[in-house]
C-alpha cells in the first residue's frame, strides 16, 4: 500500500505552512477548537454497563446485578453532571434467568426506553447450529416506570450489537450480523452476513431486512475470517441511514439506506480498522462523532497468529455529515499495554458505546478484559484541536512504548516496556525518551498520536548518543504497534537514520548534539519536506493512500546488534490544518 523510502534527490522547496492552532482554514467545515478544551478523562469503571440519555438531559447507567433473594435484576443509576456523581442504584426490572446480562438501550421519541438483550441458547460449540444467541426486547411505558416481560424478536446466532436508531419516520432499526451455521471462517466472505430488523409500531412487531451485506476475506489473514459484522448506524440529515461495518480487510465498510430496510452494497471506507467495531453518535449540537480502533492489525510471527491491535481507541468529529473529519485522536490507550496480556479472552480498548450528553460532550463506555473497561468523558473541542506538544513533563502516559517478544502461540505473545524515560543530560529535573536496543529482543519503538492533518508540520528535538546503532522516524495515519517491523511498510513516510547519523539526502546528524528535525507535509502534493536545524535536508515521497493525513509519529531503533545508547527525544510538536 505504501512505498519504501526512495532516493532523496529533489532539492527542498521551502514552503512555510501557516499553521494556526486556534483557527482552521476558512474552507474547512469544522469550527476551531475553543480554548479550555479538556482531554478525555476516565469517569468510572463500567463493567457490564450501558449508558442512555434521558429526556430531561440526565444520563442513566444500566447494569445487571444479583437480585435480593436470588436471580438477576436490571438496575439503574443516574448522573446529571456527566458521571462526576451518581444517584444510588435502583431496581428497574427482574431479569428472567442468570444467563441474562445488561441490555442495550434506546431512548425513543416518545420518551420511553427500548431494551435489547443478546441471549445465548444451546450448549454446543457450533455457532448457528447448536449454539445460538437470540435477540430479546422490552419497551417501557408510563414514563419508564413499567416493563413487560421481554420477548424474543429474532432467533439465530447474532454477534455483538453496537447500537440502534429510531429514524425521523418513527421506524426503529437494529443493525446486526448473523452467523450462517456450517459456513467456515474462510474466503470468500466468511460466515457472517450483516442486516437489520426494524419496527414501525414501537416494537410490537419486527421484520427482517432483505439485505445481506458481506465483505471479502483473504487466505493467510492474521485472525479469524468472520466476515462483515458488528455494524453501527446513524441517520443523516438528508434522511439516509449510514452504516459502518467491522471487516477483516483493514478498513471499515459502509452501506446506505433510505429507510433502514433496503441497503446499498457494502464498500470500503477510508477508515483504517484492525478488525474491530466502530460506534457512531449524533452530538447535541448536530455534529457526528465516530469512535473506532484506527489501528493496523498485528503481523504474524513465523506464520503464527497474534491477537489483533486494539491498544488504542480513536475519536473523530464531522460537521458536514461524514464528508470530512477532524481528530483521529487517541481517546483511550490500554492501561495494561506494557504487560504481557492474558492468555485467553479479548483485551484492549475496543467495543465503544457512546452517548451524547446535553452539554455537547460525550460519554463513551469502552474496553475489553479485566481492568480495562471503563467510561470516558470526551470533549469534542479537544478532538478538533490543531496544535499539540509533549516534552515528557507528564510522563509516558500519552505514548505507547511496549514491545512484543518471543514466539506466538494461540494468538498470544509476551510483552515488555521498551523505550523509557531517563534524566535529561543537560536540564536538571527534565526527562527525555530513550529509544535503543538494550538486549537481544527487537529494538525499542515509541508512537505518539497527534491530530490528523492534510497539511502540517511535526517538529522533533533529537540527540543521537555516542554508539547509536541506527534508527528511524516515521509518520503514519494509523496506530502501528511500536516495534512491529512489518508495520513499517504501512507508514506514510520514513526517515531512516544511519548509525553514523547520515540521512538519505546527505545531511548528517552529529552525535552528542541536540538537533531539530522538521517534517512538513502536504498530502495533496504527496510529499514531505525535511529540514534539520532550519536547513533543507531533502524531500520524501508520501503515499497518497491517506485521506485524513498523518496522525502519528513513530520512533524505532533499527540497530542490528545491541545498542545501549540509542537516540534521545526531548520533545515533539505537531501543528496541522
Amino acid at each position: 500500500m505504501h512505498e519504501d523510502i526512495r532516493s532523496l534527490t529533489r532539492p527542498l522547496t521551502v514552503i512555510l505552512l501557516l499553521l494556526v492552532a486556534a483557527v482552521l482554514s476558512t474552507r474547512d467545515s469544522h469550527a476551531a477548537a475553543p480554548s479550555g478544551s479538556q482531554p478525555p478523562t476516565m469517569v468510572c469503571p463500567a463493567n457490564n454497563a450501558w449508558f442512555v440519555a434521558l429526556p430531561e438531559g440526565a444520563i442513566q447507567m444500566l447494569l445487571a446485578r444479583p437480585a435480593a433473594g436470588g436471580g438477576v435484576e436490571l438496575a439503574g443509576k443516574v448522573t446529571s453532571d456527566n458521571g462526576q456523581t451518581w444517584s444510588e442504584p435502583a431496581t428497574v426490572m427482574k431479569l428472567p434467568t442468570e444467563h441474562w446480562s445488561t441490555p442495550l438501550a434506546l431512548l425513543a421519541q416518545d420518551g420511553e426506553l427500548h431494551l435489547f438483550w443478546m441471549v445465548p441458547r444451546g450448549r454446543g460449540g457450533k455457532p448457528g447450529i447448536d449454539y445460538l444467541i437470540d435477540i430479546w426486547h422490552s419497551r417501557s411505558s408510563d414514563g419508564r416506570t413499567k416493563w413487560p416481560e421481554p420477548r424474543c424478536i429474532w432467533k439465530g446466532y447474532v454477534g455483538s450489537i453496537n447500537g440502534m436508531a429510531q429514524l425521523r419516520s418513527g421506524r426503529i432499526v437494529v443493525p446486526f450480523a448473523y452467523w450462517r451455521g456450517g459456513v467456515p471462517t474462510a474466503p470468500p466472505t466468511g460466515p457472517n452476513v450483516t442486516t437489520t430488523i426494524y419496527s414501525d409500531d414501537n416494537g410490537q412487531t419486527w421484520k427482517q431486512s432483505s439485505a445481506k451485506l458481506t465483505a471479502p476475506c483473504h487466505e493467510g489473514y492474521n485472525g479469524a475470517n468472520y466476515g462483515a459484522c458488528e455494524p453501527t448506524i446513524v441517520e443523516l440529515k438528508d434522511g439516509r441511514v449510514w452504516m459502518l461495518i467491522r471487516t477483516q480487510t483493514g478498513r471499515l465498510y459502509e452501506s446506505f439506506s433510505n429507510d433502514g430496510e433496503a441497503w446499498s452494497e457494502a464498500k470500503p471506507t477510508h477508515f483504517c480498522s484492525s478488525d474491530s467495531p466502530a460506534a457512531l453518535v449524533r452530538l447535541s449540537g448536530g455534529r457526528i462523532a465516530l469512535f473506532w480502533n484506527n489501528c493496523e492489525n498485528t503481523s504474524r510471527i513465523d506464520g503464527q497468529g497474534v491477537y489483533t491491535n486494539r491498544d488504542a481507541l480513536h475519536g473523530a468529529i464531522s460537521g458536514d455529515e461524514g464528508q470530512s473529519w477532524r481528530g483521529y485522536r487517541e481517546i483511550c490507550r490500554d492501561p495494561l499495554r506494557n504487560e504481557s496480556p492474558p492468555k485467553r479472552g479479548d483485551r484492549g480498548t475496543s467495543y465503544p458505546y457512546p452517548v451524547a450528553a446535553q452539554d455537547g460532550k460525550v460519554l463513551v463506555v469502552t474496553g475489553q478484559g479485566s481492568g480495562r473497561r471503563h467510561a470516558l468523558l470526551v470533549d469534542p473541542a479537544w478532538l478538533c484541536e490543531t496544535h499539540v506538544r509533549d516534552d515528557f513533563s507528564g510522563g509516558l502516559d500519552g505514548w505507547c512504548v511496549f514491545k512484543a517478544f518471543g514466539p506466538a502461540k494461540s494468538w498470544w505473545r509476551d510483552r515488555v516496556q521498551g523505550a523509557r524515560l531517563i534524566d535529561h543530560p543537560a536540564k536538571a529535573g527534565a526527562k527525555v525518551l530513550q529509544v535503543r536496543r538494550p538486549d537481544d529482543k527487537d529494538g525499542d519503538g515509541a508512537v505518539w498520536n497527534f491530530p490528523a492533518g492534510r497539511q502540517g508540520t511535526l517538529t522533533v528535538r533529537l540527540l543521537l548518543q555516542q554508539g547509536f546503532g541506527g534508527g528511524s522516524v516515521a509518520l503514519a495515519d494509523r496506530f502501528i504497534q511500536p516495534n512491529d517491523s512489518v508495520g513499517e511498510k504501512k507508514v506514510l513516510v520514513t526517515l531512516p537514520i544511519a548509525a553514523a547519523g547520515e540521512l538519505p539526502g546527505g545531511t548528517k546528524l552529529e552525535p552528542g548534539q541536540w538537533q531539530t528535525i522538521e517534517f512538513r507535509w502536504d498530502i495533496g502534493e504527496a510529499e514531505c519536506e525535511i529540514a534539520v536545524d532550519g536547513k533543507p535536508a531533502g524531500t520524501l515521497p508520501m503515499s497518497k493512500a491517506t485521506t485524513a493525513g498523518p496522525s502519528y509519529v513513530r520512533f524505532r531503533s533499527t540497530a542490528r546488534t545491541i545498542d545501549t545508547a540509542g537516540m534521545l527525544v526531548e520533545s515533539v510538536e505537531a501543528a496541522v490544518r
